[in-house]
């Protein structure tokens, strides 16, 4: 577990949305810890190692992987980082991407893009919202709908989770009439970064410029707490790269994932003959 100066510590230096305590615990359930400027998570007898140092001159992510590996001795891990040079071969499953940054405050907006906010800003109502029935009916659609991987299903459904558990996570929403046309989820769990987390439609009320709507609020949000940038997560295909690229933003470091299996399966075989 994290001492109190060490959650003080990753709160004023996180810069990616895997420094988010409370986000990972809800969807992972590990246990997070802090090693040689690096951040954790145990699961039982797996490791998810955050490879983004939490320090201005980290040690190098090859030097202490052994260090956590001697530490908690775990069956499998699962390292995430700019650079993966000089650790195990493993499965490197997810394809390369880049996390996007803008910068704050905003020095100008595109004429079109503040034309959507302004037609939007007419027929939507938009508020900070409590999560419920509604928003997890859009989530639900929003899976059921799209070719997803295993783990973005399992990210998609701990989101309820996510926004109740957290300290620090704001849910912002767009109504029309009352109902519920858009919402996002931004966190503020770091001095310096506000975290673009989610942004989800509904299926069944299309209002052009919604999205760009709750951006604008979320910018404006994050620039009255002080926030000097927002981390927009990953880039994941052209249509989410456009959209964040349209607003500012710009790819400021590397994502890879890798999975290093460290010690043999059980043998099933051996394991029955002792049943």
């Amino acid at each position: 577990m994290l001492k109190p100066k060490e959650n003080d510590h990753i709160y004023q230096h996180a810069y990616v949305p895997e420094h988010l305590i409370e986000y990972v615990m809800a969807v992972t359930g590990g246990t997070p810890y802090y090693v040689q400027d690096y951040l954790c998570y145990r699961q039982r007898n797996h490791l998810i190692f955050i490879g983004y140092p939490l320090a201005d001159d980290p040690e190098k992510l090859s030097q202490v992987y052994p260090v956590v590996c001697e530490r908690f001795n775990p069956d499998s891990i699962t390292v995430v980082a700019d650079d993966l040079s000089g650790l195990p071969e493993g499965d490197e499953s997810q394809p390369v991407d880049q996390y996007y940054r803008l910068e704050l405050p905003l020095k100008s907006l595109n004429p079109a893009v503040a034309y959507m906010v302004r037609r939007a800003a007419k027929e939507l109502n938009i508020e900070a919202g409590q999560f419920g029935r509604e928003h997890k009916k859009i989530i639900k659609d929003f899976v059921r709908q799209q070719d997803l991987s295993a783990a973005q299903i399992h990210i998609f459904k701990k989101v309820s989770t996510y926004i109740k558990q957290s300290t620090s996570a704001y849910l912002l929403e767009v109504r029309k009439s009352g109902r519920l046309v858009a919402f996002s989820i931004v966190d503020l769990g770091s001095a310096q970064h506000a975290f673009y987390q989610f942004n989800f439609r509904s299926a069944k009320l299309n209002v052009p410029g919604a999205s760009d709507l709750l951006f604008d609020e979320m910018v404006r949000l994050a620039h009255s707490k002080g926030k000097q940038a927002i981390n927009l997560g990953l880039g994941v295909h052209s249509g989410i790269r456009r959209f964040k690229e349209k607003w500012g933003g710009k790819a400021f470091l590397r994502h890879r994932s890798v999975f290093i299996q460290r010690k043999s399966a059980p043998d099933i075989n051996k394991l029955s003959k002792k049943l």
